[in-house]
């Protein structure tokens, strides 16, 4: 066995640590033994209903919540929720469906361990950042902060697995191209009369029936993302959203009213950011497993040969309605595809809410000084 090559080796620490933060979250979806399971389970349900009972007592006893109490709140019921939901599907998944995430494709190639790393250091330097200047912050925002780490950590993570998984995916689209148009290159060339021998057209129909075979393998891939990361997904972008509008509002707010207040602006700043580049992320290499699979449908109409059999052409005939009904496309369980267009959908989305926020905003100011 030849010793890993620095690519290599880099490679693998950053998928491990990556592996070993969503077991530590409860997001893993290796196996391990049944008493670990229970107990990471009953662990996580503990933390989490210490979380909500704690909320709703201080929630029964504040008489005067703002707008920004009140965002707060809605937070962290989304965050937290949602990650008790993903927890909780993690573990039944774990015990009723653990051989399906084993055929989903895992390597150590250097392209995603760079983008896992590129996704991972900003998530560490935002948390550094508050975690090293709390004493700027008001003791709302700390607590919010605490109680809400571990699960917008785990849905970040969950995010980021989801994109090594599909770019592991597509290393593997972007091969079989490579193979069908070294093939459509063959077939599209000059005809000499010992291209048209049996032995020949046999062999190229076997290519072509590995290449078929190959593109189901690969749409299987893709069920089984949408199958385990469906459900997630949906929750994520939900929770990205609406976090994402909150912090734009108050990055507006600390702007406005405090300027020199540097740490929460920088706060607010670097969850926008990750947000925003984790959806971007997440959407660009969704529409390049789709534009590769449209490219796949495109170059099977070179494979065509008037002069062919029968039973060649039909296999390549079968191919290209097998390219139209099967694309490689991901979705949140049918809600919506991870596209660009949604990325942009939901930019735009962002800035409307945005406004109306501020509008409240305003209105209650208004209400204070009038009834002041």
């Amino acid at each position: 066995m030849f010793p890993l090559s620095k690519k290599q080796a880099f490679s693998r620490v950053v998928l491990k640590f990556l592996h070993l933060t969503l077991s530590a979250l409860g997001l893993s979806s290796r196996l391990h033994s049944r008493p670990v399971q229970w107990l990471q389970f009953c662990c996580w349900l503990c933390w989490y209903t210490s979380i909500w009972a704690l909320t709703l007592h201080r929630t029964t006893r504040s008489q005067d919540c703002d707008l920004d109490c009140m965002l707060r709140y809605v937070l962290l019921v989304c965050e937290t929720g949602s990650h008790a939901i993903i927890v909780t599907s993690t573990f039944l998944q774990k015990r009723c469906l653990q051989q399906d995430d084993a055929k989903i494709p895992e390597g150590c190639d250097p392209l995603v361990a760079v983008t896992v790393f590129g996704l991972l250091v900003p998530i560490l330097g935002v948390q550094y950042l508050v975690c090293s200047n709390l004493d700027k912050f008001s003791s709302s925002v700390i607590s919010f902060y605490w109680k809400t780490l571990p699960s917008l950590l785990g849905l970040q993570f969950q995010i980021i697995a989801f994109i090594s998984q599909v770019m592991n995916v597509n290393i593997r689209v972007r091969l079989a191209r490579r193979q069908l148009q070294v093939l459509s290159r063959e077939l599209t060339c000059s005809w000499p009369r010992s291209k048209l021998q049996p032995k020949y057209l046999d062999h190229q129909t076997a290519r072509v029936v590995d290449l078929k075979r190959r593109y189901n393998e690969l749409y299987q891939f893709f069920y089984r993302i949408n199958e385990n990361y469906g459900g997630s997904l949906l929750i994520i972008f939900i929770v990205f959203f609406a976090g994402f509008v909150c912090n734009a509002y108050w990055l507006f707010v600390d702007v406005r009213s405090t300027p020199s207040s540097v740490y929460p602006i920088l706060q607010n700043l670097g969850f926008i950011f990750n947000v925003a580049l984790q959806i971007s992320a997440a959407c660009w290499h969704c529409q390049q497993s789709y534009n590769l699979g449209r490219e796949i449908g495109c170059l099977i109409s070179k494979l065509a040969k008037p002069l062919g059999s029968k039973r060649y052409n039909n296999l390549v005939s079968q191919f290209s309605l097998q390219t139209l009904h099967q694309r490689f496309v991901v979705t949140a369980k049918d809600f919506f595809s991870l596209n660009l267009h949604l990325l942009s959908s939901m930019f735009a989305a962002v800035v409307t809410y945005l406004v109306i926020l501020i509008q409240f905003m305003f209105a209650e100011r208004s209400a204070k000084e009038y009834s002041g």
